[in-house]
């Protein structure tokens, strides 16, 4: 729904005349985000072949539509964050894509007024987030004005009585910094917003994924003393800040470290079925890999656990390809994910909405969790789901593999890894072989890549550490391609030869400047996407100009052209809804 002329080809459901109707009936009643996805949906259900019939058909739409409404009505159940003792709903209102600009508020360059449009998109979603009881709502420093405006929303509208504070629940991140005093000073960064309402309720160390990290939240690392946590509880003491927890991007050691500290009350970690990001197939340290381990310990050790970005990290399930979407039936892939996270130990799982309706898959997935037929009607479900997607990926990649390709392979933060990640990219590669998930393999291999521009040999026989340090959020490289001894890297992994080999085979699929050209060109692979949930941009915004499209390119997406609906995306909305209201009746 951009800029430009546009005009809609007449979806495939709208010459049917049952769904016709069905669809028609309900115009009045969606939003414009939500008939298109409506749409979209059941064009792949109609092609898909799944529904035997148009009886079948009808009855899935309907589901659909009462998904879509329902969001309006539903509660999402609440589970005990850990130790805090907070009634934690099971979905949290993520706000990484709901600001303006992604520019620090702080930078001279940063927005000095917000646009009245995308702060009252921001609060429409916090209006809607509260009447579904999701109370939770999550920010970092790190997220350009997103602070900003939450807290400008939420003081609001305590000060008018809409909310009382004790009822909402805020969450924001500081990075881990070289010196207490340059971590107080970026704190302060964040107190400004945050005093308006009073205390932070859960305060997070930013991207604690290192050694580095580490060392710089806790200076003594045997007494684990000192350091930025120091900081953090003089907040605490000060009553900023009520409880203290850490994000985290890192391998299953370097978190499996954070959390045996016992010092946080709470974890922000990557754990999905599709992968754990940078901890996906890494040695957990108890026999298997990725986060589950993690995910174990933090609950034995009575701590809150939130997943970070299950639907677009964990497998870009906004767009889900057609092999996932088939595996996953009756369920959707967002509704699978969140189901499988919280029967796996998720206390609550992010959404990091654009647009109201980000909600609706997630919450119709909480409304199943909280019904007293869940474990009768839905489980089977999710363990079928889950069969169909395992038994997908061990066809594709064969059993032996799964089993030992990650054995004894060094993590991109150990030396003798040479930086590679290793793990990292077989994940990415048993995504697109068995999955087809082409698109987002591509975006989470660009990490590797940004982390390979700033790697040199030379620099890291020198100083280790500083290569690690220049990582930050993302570590590990990307496949390099010159690299002609591979034995010490790959350390005692007993498939070397394969590895290597599959690993080559990934980076010609994902490289850049590739497209997607090079692993649709696979006839190995099947690539084709089901349907596309997404009809937002990440900065909500007005009308789009070419002013802010040369901005928007030159700051590399941080700030210009925004999201919201543009011209032509009001005339496609208008054309859309006419396809199924009879003549006249527009």
């Amino acid at each position: 729904m951009g800029a430009g002329a546009s005009s809609l080809e007449r979806p495939a459901i709208a010459d049917v005349p049952e769904l016709r109707d069905l669809v028609g009936q309900a115009t009045e009643h969606l939003t414009d985000d939500q008939l298109f996805k409506l749409v979209r949906q059941m064009n792949w259900h109609k092609s898909s072949g799944l529904c035997d019939g148009e009886g079948e058909l009808a009855e899935e739409c309907k589901r659909l539509i009462n998904l879509a409404r329902s969001t309006k009505t539903t509660k999402v159940p609440t589970k005990r964050f850990g130790r805090t003792g907070i009634q934690m709903p099971v979905v949290t209102c993520g706000g990484m894509r709901l600001q303006q600009s992604w520019i620090p508020d702080n930078l001279p360059i940063s927005p000095k007024k917000i646009k009245p449009d995308c702060q009252a998109n921001l609060v429409e979603c916090v209006r809607l987030s509260l009447s579904l009881g999701i109370n939770h709502f999550e920010t970092a420093r790190f997220y350009g004005t997103s602070e900003m405006q939450f807290v400008d929303a939420i003081s609001s509208m305590i000060a008018d009585g809409e909310i009382k504070r004790e009822d909402i629940i805020v969450q924001t991140k500081v990075t881990p910094a070289k010196t207490n005093e340059e971590f107080r000073k970026t704190f302060e960064q964040s107190w400004r917003h945050m005093q308006k309402i009073g205390y932070i309720d859960l305060f997070s160390f930013h991207g604690a994924s290192t050694d580095v990290t580490f060392q710089k939240i806790f200076q003594d690392e045997e007494a684990m003393t000192g350091g930025n946590y120091e900081v953090a509880l003089e907040l605490q003491r000060e009553g900023k800040i009520k409880w203290i927890g850490f994000s985290t991007h890192g391998t299953p050691k370097s978190i499996k470290r954070m959390i045996a500290t016992e010092k946080f009350d709470y974890v922000n970690l990557h754990y999905n079925y599709f992968g754990s990001y940078h901890a996906s197939y890494y040695e957990d340290g108890d026999g298997g890999f990725g986060n589950k381990a993690n995910v174990d310990l933090a609950n034995k050790l009575d701590m809150g656990v939130f997943i970070i970005s299950p639907f677009d990290k964990g497998g870009a399930l906004y767009k889900p390809t057609d092999t996932v979407a088939r595996c996953c039936k009756p369920l959707s892939p967002m509704s699978f994910q969140s189901l499988f996270l919280w029967n796996e130990g998720a206390h609550t799982i992010s959404v990091g909405i654009a647009k109201p309706s980000d909600f609706d898959e997630v919450v119709h997935a909480a409304a199943l969790l909280g019904d007293i037929e869940y474990e009768k009607v839905t489980l089977p479900k999710v363990n079928q789901a889950k069969k169909n997607l395992d038994a997908a990926m061990r066809e594709a990649v064969g059993e032996d593999w799964l089993q030992e390709f990650w054995r004894g392979v060094p993590s991109m933060l150990e030396k003798e890894s040479n930086g590679v990640g290793v793990c990292h990219i077989l994940w990415l590669w048993g995504l697109v072989k068995a999955f087809g998930m082409v698109a987002f393999a591509q975006q989470r291999y660009k990490s590797l890549e940004g982390a390979s521009k700033k790697f040199s040999d030379k620099s890291a026989a020198k100083d280790w550490e500083a290569v690690v340090r220049g990582w930050a959020f993302n570590p590990g490289r990307a496949f390099d391609p010159s690299i002609t001894e591979w034995g010490g890297i790959l350390g005692s992994c007993g498939m070397k030869e394969k590895v290597v080999e599959r690993m080559a085979e990934c980076h010609e699929w994902l490289k850049s400047g590739k497209g997607e050209s090079a692993a649709l060109s696979d006839p190995g692979l099947s690539c084709t996407e089901a349907y596309n949930l997404v009809t937002w941009e990440d900065f909500p915004g007005v009308d789009v100009s070419v002013s802010s499209v040369v901005l928007q390119n030159i700051t590399g997406g941080r700030v210009g052209a925004g999201g919201g609906l543009t011209p032509t995306g009001r005339r496609e909305s208008k054309q859309m809804r006419s396809f199924f209201l009879e003549e006249g009746k527009e």
